[in-house]
Formats: structure tokens, C-alpha cells, sequence
């Protein structure tokens, strides 16, 4: 088995360990946001990227409520975990008709805005689902 180079609370990242996901579901609403934000702190309190980790987790959150089944009186649930020098967030939401995709520049459309800074900022980043259910996920690098 491998080394995985995770944290914890006060410890700094340097000490090896993994992480067991942790996973909180949020009522679909964008006052929400804020509580996502929260979350993700606490889960990667002391992670090299925690800024940018969190930045990420609430535009792709903030998508599942503007975008999904999930914004309808729904909710949807965001995973996170730091595992090998990386840090993974997973956004399960209710599904829509149309998959996620990024603004084209000069586009008047404010749909995908947010999927710009995902781009640009995590070092990979994915979809999978459908209409039933749709997961948006990221990963962000540390040294």
C-alpha cells in the first residue's frame, strides 16, 4: 500500500495520512452557499489550497442550485476529500437537461461563468450523470 499524504487539525500537511471522505448534504437554495463554503473549510482546515478549494466547491455548488433539479426545492450533496497531495470535492446534485459547460468568451449568456474559474484554477476537473443525477467534480494539487 501507498503512502497517502493527507492532514490533520494543527498537524500541518507534512505528517502522512488519508482522509476518510466526508460528505453534507445542503437544501437546495443559494443561501446555502455560505454553509458550503463552512464545510469545506472545516473538512481541509490547514490544506496548502484551501483557498482556492473552496472558491471552487462554491461555484460548482452554486451551479447544482442555479442549473439542477437540485435549485427546485431539492438538495444536493458535496464530498470532500484530501488524498496523495490533492484534494477531491464531488457535487451530487438532482439532474438537468443540460450537461455542464464552460462560457465561450464574448458570450452574453451567464451560464458557465463559473465553470471559467473551475478551468482555469483546479488541475482536473469532470462530469458524469444525467437528468437523474448529476456529479460535478474537482481536483486541486498541492506540493
Amino acid at each position: 500500500m501507498r503512502a497517502l499524504h493527507g492532514y490533520r487539525a494543527g498537524a500541518g500537511m507534512s505528517r502522512a495520512a488519508a482522509t476518510i471522505p466526508q460528505a453534507r448534504t445542503f437544501a437546495g437554495s443559494p443561501e446555502e452557499i455560505q454553509q458550503v463554503r463552512h464545510f469545506v473549510r472545516q473538512v481541509i482546515a490547514g490544506c496548502p489550497v484551501t483557498d482556492e478549494v473552496i472558491l471552487l466547491a462554491s461555484e460548482v455548488a452554486t451551479n447544482a442550485v442555479r442549473h439542477t433539479s437540485s435549485g427546485r426545492d431539492g438538495t444536493f450533496c458535496v464530498l470532500v476529500q484530501a488524498v496523495d497531495r490533492s484534494v477531491r470535492v464531488e457535487v451530487h446534485d438532482l439532474g438537468s437537461s443540460t450537461a455542464p459547460a464552460i462560457r465561450r468568451s464574448g458570450s452574453p449568456e451567464e451560464s458557465g461563468a463559473g465553470l471559467v474559474v473551475v478551468d482555469r484554477v483546479a488541475d482536473r476537473w469532470g462530469f458524469h450523470g444525467s437528468q437523474l443525477g448529476l456529479v460535478v467534480w474537482f481536483e486541486k494539487d498541492w506540493q
